[in-house]
């Protein structure tokens, strides 16, 4: 490919079997998620990436971005230097920078600015066969397009004991709007789809708290790194948050992103804004993955 977003097209279509191999079981989960490093397009970048889950593939993911970059740094991948260094990661969203927060030669959190980020369209209608009922959703881009409904619709309090009940929900989501909703992003062809879900809740005096599903069927441990970039991309349209205002965003877990934006940016004829988040990531291992001519479960299966 030509271009980052055609690289992830041509891994989307053409290299399936070693999504699976690599993502499902035995080797992963229907949780697993992935950041695979390919020659980047843009030569100011360290390197390319795509990220992909057990389900598919997405143009950018916010976490993977934070783990990547502190792994690079951990690794010795790209010269450090302290108290910051910067990482250049070219994704089929576009090309993100990473300032790596490094202490005594290690990352102890890092900072996306993550390409910018948009609402497609607010309050549409959205149909959902299983509760028989139409409910309002908005989609908004930060990185990938999603679906941002209110938690409180269908009943969720943004609990572990909920994780079964908004998969279903979420999947469903995807489902419905891809079908019910024409998406395009006007700079890139092959970003057409809603690929995520994202239930938020927001009581007074706490943390916005949050779900996302995608893929398969994966539940985000994180707030999202491009969820939480197109939250605020709807918070700012909304007039509900403002430039520079600190926003603090909750996993189902309880891990928190801490997220800004800044104004001023358009994307075609959409209105953007600057995102940033900022999280930490450890590293938990390092794995060989064998592949045998014999095994009979090739590439993967995920069960359910």
């Amino acid at each position: 490919g030509k271009t980052m977003s055609e690289k992830w097209k041509d891994f989307c279509d053409n290299h399936n079997d070693f999504r699976r191999f690599i993502m499902t079981e035995p080797r992963g989960h229907a949780d697993m998620f992935g950041a695979i490093m390919v020659p980047p397009v843009n030569q100011e970048a360290h390197t390319g990436v795509i990220f992909c889950d057990s389900g598919g593939s997405v143009s950018m993911c916010g976490h993977g971005s934070i783990g990547l970059s502190s792994a690079m740094v951990n690794l010795g991948m790209v010269p450090v230097t302290e108290p910051v260094t910067e990482v250049k990661l070219d994704t089929p969203a576009g090309m993100v920078t990473m300032s790596v927060d490094v202490k005594d030669g290690e990352a102890v959190s890092a900072t996306l600015k993550n390409v910018p980020a948009f609402v497609f369209a607010r309050d549409l209608d959205l149909y959902l066969p299983s509760i028989d009922k139409t409910v309002k959703f908005d989609i908004s881009f930060g990185g990938n397009f999603f679906a941002i409904l209110k938690a409180e619709d269908f009943g969720f309090e943004i609990i572990p004991s909920e994780t079964a009940a908004i998969t279903k929900m979420g999947l469903e989501v995807m489902e419905e709007a891809n079908k019910q909703h024409k998406i395009q992003h006007p700079l890139i062809p092959e970003n057409n789809k809603v690929l995520l879900a994202e239930f938020g809740i927001h009581k007074k005096g706490e943390n916005a708290r949050n779900c996302v599903i995608f893929g398969a069927k994966n539940v985000d441990r994180s707030p999202c790194g491009t969820g939480t970039c197109a939250k605020m991309a709807l918070l700012a349209a909304k007039g509900e948050l403002k430039p520079g205002e600190k926003f603090l965003h909750e996993s189902i877990l309880g891990t928190v992103f801490e997220g800004h934006y800044e104004p001023g940016l358009k994307v075609g004829d959409f209105d953007a804004v600057q995102p940033y988040i900022k999280g930490a990531a450890n590293i938990t291992g390092f794995n060989w993955l064998v592949q045998q001519d014999i095994d009979p479960l090739l590439p993967g299966f995920l069960l359910g």
